[in-house]
């Protein structure tokens, strides 16, 4: 498990308030801290940003490409990023509850200690992302193509995996109770003994002691 870290640095970067963005056009190398994003903000890129305590669950935020950015203690809950790119960035102690990533790209990204309860990962593209101690509780990964996918401490109750391969997977040090998945996905992931027992079960398979 490797934490990707974006390509960015402090002194590149000018900070600001939101009400000085213009967020009609791409921002690139800002700093935005201890503020709200009550705007409507569609089809543009941040490139190159770092977010620090901003809440952007106010707004209309949808269709947002995010490469090479930074989000500590964050409020992104429910915004849709449906269909775009995120890239190299990382979320830490962030709210990411009920966001879209549906026919999303993820990239060389790391979500640490975030809450992305009831996230939508359908039919997403993911390329080497680490989910660390993070709550997915009631996430859905149907139909998602991926290669190296890790998840370190997390809580998956309930979290659907339908057609989505977890070939290589390690979920040995998760919660997985109320898992819901397809046999056939199951080949080659990597689980505890104990976790093992719960999936059988789910299964309809009665142990005897």
């Amino acid at each position: 498990m490797n934490k990707i870290n974006p390509k960015i640095t402090n002194k590149y970067l000018e900070e600001v308030n939101s009400d000085e963005i213009d967020f009609d056009v791409d921002v690139d190398y800002k700093k935005l801290s201890n503020c709200e994003i009550n705007n409507k903000i569609k089809g543009i890129e941040f490139n190159s940003c770092i977010f620090e305590k901003v809440d952007f669950s106010k707004g209309k935020i949808e269709k947002i490409d995010f490469i090479d950015c930074i989000f500590n203690d964050c409020d992104l809950s429910n915004i849709d990023l449906s269909e775009k790119l995120i890239l190299r960035c990382q979320f830490n102690n962030c709210k990411l509850m009920g966001v879209k990533y549906v026919e999303t790209s993820i990239q060389n990204s790391t979500f640490y200690n975030c809450n992305m309860s009831y996230s939508n990962f359908n039919n997403s593209k993911i390329k080497g992302i680490l989910f660390d101690k993070c709550n997915l509780r009631e996430s859905s990964f149907i139909e998602v193509e991926h290669t190296s996918l890790d998840f370190n401490e997390c809580d998956l109750y309930s979290t659907e995996f339908f057609n989505t391969k977890l070939k290589d997977v390690d979920l040995s040090n998760s919660c997985i109770e109320g898992i819901m998945l397809n046999q056939k996905d199951l080949i080659g992931v990597y689980i505890s003994s104990y976790q093992a027992s719960i999936l059988i079960r789910g299964f309809g398979v009665n142990i005897k002691d």
